[in-house]
């Protein structure tokens, strides 16, 4: 293994109140009545198109045009990306200990993605972000996990991912790229698939590098 990628909502950080506060923000704009944070949190993971979507489907129905509620989530969002964000327990840690390359491969648009990092003092582990509108696709396609490595200079073989969810976990089968999967994040029902050998419950003392293969 050469280097490190990571998905970053519910995988590095604990996210989804901050996106939940923003969603119910756009919602009241559009006249919407309010959703919950773990509805939110099972929206999160396609990007914030489909975060929008999912939420007006479960306050209404999907209107024709929903380019005015991205607008609106995208600038709510902008304003409050770490009021409510905190890193998972043990992750900073993690990070310091790594001596390799690593990388962030999210749905997250890239300059939300770039801003939390910055305000969450991750920045400076990245050698490569990728977000969301970075490539001309989102995960589960491959290339947004392909490109990473590619920025990296290196191939597929030589990476793993490091993900919570099941886009994530098929990103990297799709990608043939070895994944450790983290069972504390926001994925609500069981991965289909998913070995046992490729989970971790805590990144307190991780040593990501027994996933290489596994």
């Amino acid at each position: 293994m050469k280097a490190i990628i990571f998905d970053l909502d519910g995988t590095l950080v604990h996210s989804a109140p901050d996106i939940h506060a923003a969603a119910n923000v756009m919602l009241a704009h559009a006249g919407r009545d309010q959703v919950t944070l773990d509805q939110v949190i099972g929206f999160i993971g396609h990007g914030i198109e489909k975060l929008v979507e999912r939420c007006m489907r479960a306050t209404g129905g999907v209107p024709d045009d929903l380019t005015p509620h991205y607008a609106e989530m995208n600038r709510a969002y902008a304003k409050d990306l770490t009021t409510l964000t905190r890193l998972f327990d043990g992750v900073r840690e993690t990070l310091d200990a790594i001596d390799l390359p690593m990388a962030l491969c999210t749905n997250k648009p890239e300059t939300p993605a770039r801003d939390l990092c910055d305000q969450l003092d991750l920045t400076r582990f990245f050698t490569v972000i990728t977000g969301g509108d970075s490539t001309l696709a989102k995960k589960p396609d491959p290339l947004p996990l392909v490109h990473t490595a590619v920025a990296l200079g290196l191939t597929v073989e030589e990476c793993l991912y490091v993900g919570d969810s099941v886009t994530d976990f098929r990103t990297a089968r799709a990608a043939e790229m070895a994944f450790a999967y983290f069972t504390g994040g926001y994925q609500p029902t069981p991965v289909e698939g998913l070995r046992s050998e490729e989970c971790f419950d805590s990144w307190r003392g991780l040593d990501l590098s027994r996933f290489h293969g596994a």
